[in-house]
């Protein structure tokens, strides 16, 4: 899949921010029946990633990451379970090498993956919505947003197919 462009991530965001109820209820049952493993999935890491007072808020940023990516025209595949497992297991990989070497490999494996990745802005935008309001203060953000990022980043990982 191609990139998708910044403008088409911010007029969808604003787009999906503007729903009504009932537009609400109809894409998440469109979600349902386009992506079912995908919203299973979610369904069950918002349950664990998130406290009480963001409940939901997984399930949202996904939907939005499905609305964007569906914005190619072309419905897109349906992603099994399998392939969000995989995903996931390939992701938490990558942290825990990061981990196991010095700062200096961590800083350049993070920016290697910034510049190579191919939907890095939507990856950002995902970022940007999970830190809402600790951009000055980033070590004060809530402790799930890294778990909710690797959460996401499953997904959109396995959209980008």
């Amino acid at each position: 899949m191609k990139t998708i462009p910044e403008e088409v991530i911010n007029e969808t965001w604003q787009r999906f921010s503007e729903l009504s109820e009932a537009e609400a209820q109809a894409l998440a049952q469109q979600m349902q029946e386009e992506q079912p493993f995908v919203m299973v999935y979610l369904l069950a890491a918002d349950e664990n990633a998130t406290g009480e007072e963001d409940a939901g808020s997984l399930m949202e940023l996904g939907a939005i990451i499905w609305q964007v990516m569906s914005q190619g025209g072309k419905r897109l595949r349906q992603v099994t379970g399998e392939e969000l497992e995989a995903a996931e297991e390939a992701n938490v990989k990558f942290l825990e090498n990061l981990e196991e070497g010095p700062e200096m490999d961590y800083l350049s494996a993070v920016k290697q993956m910034m510049a190579s990745y191919n939907q890095m802005p939507l990856l950002g935008a995902v970022l940007e919505a999970l830190m809402a309001g600790n951009e000055d203060t980033p070590e004060l953000a809530g402790e799930n947003i890294g778990l909710a990022l690797l959460h996401l980043k499953t997904v959109i990982d396995c959209l980008d197919q």
